[in-house]
């Protein structure tokens, strides 16, 4: 079956070596998504395995229309009794471009009244519809004349793992935190620093990254539990696999802040997170802190957008002092959303990647902290 599992902009190359993983076949990277073609094992491990995946859609009709009444007519076509029990209620995501509806919320409207009315006509009676806690949801794309129908497979996006209890400000998005960890390429062997911590959903990614625990272990329920095609032994099959797949992390993990509710929230977060208790945290100020070489920093200072700082210049410029000074022989990787800060960082990177954080155009920079210049540590590699 054909399954498109949609991204972070930015991840997609991520997402797609992920897929990879799983064995899944014909993968085509697309704009903050993903294609391939797999089977329903493939599918439940989409959702349960798979870091960097926000939904993951199964495409069941695709159609040309040319106004919103062949619009009505097209989805009106489908057997939605084949998909919706009686019983169930139903949602609707569209995502709508081009010239067809200037209103996206009215295109929800329209497909949500030719499905109910399509089941109403067979069955006498007319399906709710729920959007907190629906059993179906059903993906609309519109792009110009092209309408693509899918079941989305997921249900409640995947971001949201299940681990959060407590969000200090501007929490990072945890598919944006994985994607991030995995664009920097650790494998677990390095220690890992999270030295503006927040609540903590850096450490929390990279802990069950190293422990090998499923991003979705802590998920409920799936829409595809809903579904009239659905294969519980095949579910518990790879849920039961992937629990016997959890290992003892390799390396140490620190994170801290100078603000004492941001470490409260990062304890609160970990509780349910397996070798919690070898996370190591403290509160205090990232620039006062000594330093370690060999090892991995993660940093998301404030853009001042929605955290506001007083003379952001400055502060940036102190956090590149204090990698200088601290950190030799380690590895720093910054998101930023504020590129004039970031002109007064005062390093060069040797890696940059365009990701999005939040609806904020951000970069991601890598910067290697020598002892001494760069040009000596390559001499001395020689």
């Amino acid at each position: 079956m054909k399954i498109i599992v949609t991204t972070q902009e930015g991840l997609e190359e991520v997402c797609a070596r992920e897929m990879a993983n799983l064995d899944l076949q014909d993968i085509e990277i697309l704009r903050r998504g993903v294609s391939c073609q797999g089977n329903w094992a493939q599918l439940y491990k989409c959702n349960y395995l798979l870091r960097t995946a926000v939904r993951v859609l199964v495409p069941i009709h695709e159609f040309d229309v040319n106004d919103q009444d062949e619009y009505y007519e097209a989805i009106k076509s489908i057997n939605w009794t084949q998909y919706i029990k009686p019983d169930q209620t139903f949602a609707i995501n569209s995502v709508i471009t081009g010239e067809l509806f200037t209103n996206s919320l009215f295109a929800t409207f329209r497909a949500k009244d030719a499905i109910a009315d399509r089941i109403t006509e067979e069955k006498g009676s007319r399906p709710d519809v729920d959007i907190d806690n629906p059993s179906i949801v059903i993906n609309i794309y519109v792009n110009q004349d092209k309408l693509s129908v899918a079941l989305d497979s997921t249900g409640h996006s995947l971001h949201l793992r299940g681990y959060k209890e407590r969000s200090y400000k501007a929490p990072l998005n945890e598919v944006f935190a994985a994607g991030i960890i995995k664009l920097a390429g650790w494998d677990g062997s390095q220690d890992f620093y999270d030295p503006m911590c927040g609540s903590g959903t850096f450490t929390t990614e990279a802990l069950m990254m190293a422990a090998n625990v499923p991003p979705g272990r802590l998920i409920k329920r799936f829409c595809f539990q809903n579904w009239t095609e659905y294969y519980p032994k095949i579910w518990r099959s790879i849920k039961r696999t992937a629990e016997e797949d959890i290992i003892a992390p390799k390396c140490n993990f620190y994170s801290s802040d100078l603000n004492p509710y941001a470490t409260r929230d990062l304890r609160k977060n970990l509780q349910r997170i397996p070798f919690k208790e070898i996370v190591k945290i403290k509160e205090k100020d990232f620039l006062e802190e000594t330093g370690q070489q060999d090892a991995i920093l993660f940093l998301n200072p404030p853009y001042d957008k929605r955290i506001k700082i007083r003379d952001v210049k400055n502060f940036y410029r102190k956090i590149s002092d204090a990698l200088k000074q601290h950190w030799q022989g380690s590895t720093a990787w910054v998101i930023s959303g504020n590129n004039q800060a970031m002109k007064s960082f005062g390093l060069k990177h040797s890696a940059k990647y365009s990701v999005d954080n939040g609806g904020i155009p951000s970069k991601l920079y890598k910067f290697e902290l020598y002892g001494g210049s760069r040009k000596q540590k390559h001499n001395k590699a020689l």
